[in-house]
């Protein structure tokens, strides 16, 4: 009696992990057969790091973009990625990180714009290969901008008093508490100009096109994918299935190819934990591979 409680503790914990690395399967890699395309999103505000609470915005961390596309570059079976971008940009550093990571990606890669692509998630749709644009998406929105709040005249008005106690003259500019000086505007507009000229730099070497040309067009407006794709901002209009068809043919996938849709952190990395989720992971990898389990794949 005892045996058999301990072979069906086994069996139940087998199942249980099987569960689990069939759960990874679907957020991660799909794991069959063909040849496939991966969909990695970027979406919402980019930022170095992720937001906490229930109430925090939806973003994307380079650290969480690279994750998926590494796993992307691992997987032979993956041949192209598709990037997913639904974003109004965010962090100056955090896209040129996630830009740099597409650079080096040494698979076809093509973005896909649906809603918006917009100043930094433009910046690392121009990185990708190729980009494809819904026709009412929203594309541009080109440049840098550094906002400073001031509200001297409110903490007069209420009566508070600030005592700042500084080492360098411009320590305390950004402090809100009082009007910059001339000083301090030159400084703060050589260092946007300075990352503006970046932006247009890589743009303009991204999508071949001449950096006086693009300063022309790069004035913070937004346009549609149809009026992008005239801008030559981007190269297609269509949605996504047209991406995963254009991606599937960079990657010289014959026939209808299979999509894997990579996601965030899910529910077992969260609250089971990544190592466990792994080990899930692999095991079911295993089972399929020796034909002992058969998923599904698309």
């Amino acid at each position: 009696m005892k045996k058999l409680i301990i072979v069906l503790v086994s069996l139940a914990g087998l199942f249980v992990v099987s569960l689990i690395g069939a759960y990874m399967i679907t957020k991660h890699d799909s794991v069959g057969f063909g040849d496939k395309v991966a969909v990695i999103p970027l979406h919402g505000t980019i930022s170095l790091s992720q937001g906490t609470g229930m109430l925090a915005e939806q973003s994307t961390t380079p650290q969480n973009f690279k994750d998926m596309l590494e796993r992307a570059g691992r997987d032979g079976s993956i041949k192209a990625v598709v990037v997913d971008i639904n974003s109004p940009g965010g962090s100056v550093v955090a896209s040129d990180e996630i830009a740099m990571a597409i650079e080096e990606f040494e698979k076809p890669t093509v973005a896909w714009v649906s809603e918006m692509g917009a100043s930094g998630a433009y910046y690392v749709a121009s990185s990708c290969d190729y980009i494809v644009a819904d026709r009412a998406g929203i594309v541009g929105s080109i440049g840098v901008i550094s906002i400073f709040p001031e509200y001297s005249r409110l903490l007069e008005k209420i009566g508070v008093n600030m005592t700042v106690i500084k080492g360098g003259e411009f320590k305390d500019f950004s402090t809100g508490f009082r009007p910059l000086t001339d000083e301090e505007k030159a400084m703060m507009e050589d260092i946007v100009e300075d990352i503006y000229d970046q932006f247009l730099t890589v743009v303009a070497d991204n999508r071949n096109l001449s950096k006086s040309y693009v300063k022309s067009v790069a004035d913070g407006k937004v346009y549609t994918g149809t009026k992008a794709k005239e801008l030559k901002l981007v190269d297609q209009v269509g949605g996504r299935e047209k991406a995963i068809e254009i991606a599937a043919h960079m990657g010289k996938i014959k026939g209808e190819p299979k999509v894997v849709e990579y996601k965030k952190t899910g529910f077992f990395e969260e609250f089971v934990g990544t190592a466990f989720a792994d080990f899930g992971y692999g095991f079911a990898k295993g089972l399929i591979e020796t034909g002992a389990w058969m998923g599904h794949s698309y």
